[in-house]
């Protein structure tokens, strides 16, 4: 396998020369470390049972996920053993409605399947805006639905694990897609290493559509589909020229849901259901930072960085024009 991704490596940089116009090599970079892990199921027993214990201890009894948790005396390098869970593979959901005598493209099925994209979102937004370490494969052969629409996510094989600067950096780029604020997003890619081959000032307006494109799952008015690498997708147009290989599995995750979503026909965008965890994320890490929640304050939302940095310049500013006065003075 590993000559797999030499080979890959090779392949990815003839492309990136010529062709593709997105850092590619980040990616391979990133499968490759990830690759050497994915075989090793006690750590995938601990990384299942880790995201399992949080879900549960933050939603109590009611978890937008159902997580199987390991049987620790039967998981070995090479054994894993876990909870058993019943459920309907999702690409097998239209048939067992159809079972059931439900139309599958009736009311009932549409409600059905927004409150399964609703709590897949909702997990998600948890694990990597609040936790910062999400299971990082949520293809359909990794999902059933339970009884009463409910979700197991399966598979934890491939996990990633976000450091606080890059969890809370990814918070305030959600939070800056939200408010479609361009400038904002601009920083947020210059503090998350995130690089286009266009300056902000030029084309405000682009800036806001590639951020969308490849960190939200809701499509472009008028679009049924839209990959970001696409013949016709805004990638052909703006560069970009560094993609730090931290956030591929976000990366690959987003664009995983927006798959479930355009086959499922249900819209979903996942900025909008992550922006108020995103908020919550960065007030607690305010909070552990200065000793208060900025919601308590009424100011509403300040980044503690940004902030940080602008007290620093203002302090800066005023002692140099304390001893320039002294200078005058004396």
């Amino acid at each position: 396998m590993m000559n797999d991704i030499r080979n890959l490596r090779t392949f990815a940089a003839l492309v990136q020369c010529f062709d593709l116009k997105f850092d590619v090599l980040s990616a391979v970079d990133e499968l490759e470390e990830q690759v050497g892990l994915e075989f090793d199921f006690q750590r995938e027993a601990r990384s299942m049972d880790r995201i399992a214990n949080s879900i549960s201890a933050y939603y109590k009894a009611r978890p937008p996920v159902f997580v199987p948790r390991s049987i620790p005396s039967l998981v070995t390098r090479r054994v894993l053993v876990m909870q058993f869970m019943e459920g309907t593979p999702i690409m097998q959901l239209g048939d067992e409605m159809a079972r059931r005598g439900i139309n599958p493209s009736g009311a009932m099925a549409k409600l059905a399947k927004q409150n399964i994209l609703k709590s897949l979102t909702e997990a998600y937004g948890h694990m990597i805006l609040r936790d910062g370490f999400f299971q990082a494969d949520p293809h359909p052969g990794n999902l059933l639905i339970m009884e009463e629409g409910k979700v197991a996510l399966l598979d934890y094989g491939q996990v990633k694990e976000f450091t606080n600067p890059i969890r809370l950096g990814y918070a305030k780029l959600v939070v800056a897609i939200a408010a479609q604020n361009p400038y904002d997003i601009d920083q947020s890619f210059k503090e998350l290493g995130v690089v286009l081959g266009k300056r902000v000032e030029s084309d405000p307006k682009s800036y806001m559509q590639m951020a969308s494109n490849l960190f939200d799952t809701k499509l472009p008015p008028g679009r049924t589909r839209a990959g970001p690498f696409g013949e016709d997708a805004l990638l052909q147009k703006v560069q970009v020229k560094n993609f730090p290989k931290d956030l591929f599995f976000v990366l690959r995750t987003i664009q995983i849901l927006r798959g479930l979503s355009v086959g499922m026909e249900v819209p979903l965008s996942c900025v909008e259901n992550w922006k108020n965890i995103a908020k919550e994320a960065l007030s607690v890490a305010h909070e552990e930072m200065y000793g208060f929640n900025i919601k308590a304050t009424g100011k509403g939302f300040r980044d503690p960085v940004w902030e940080r940095r602008k007290r620093a310049r203002r302090l800066w500013f005023l002692q140099q024009m304390a001893k320039e006065l002294t200078a005058l003075i004396f």
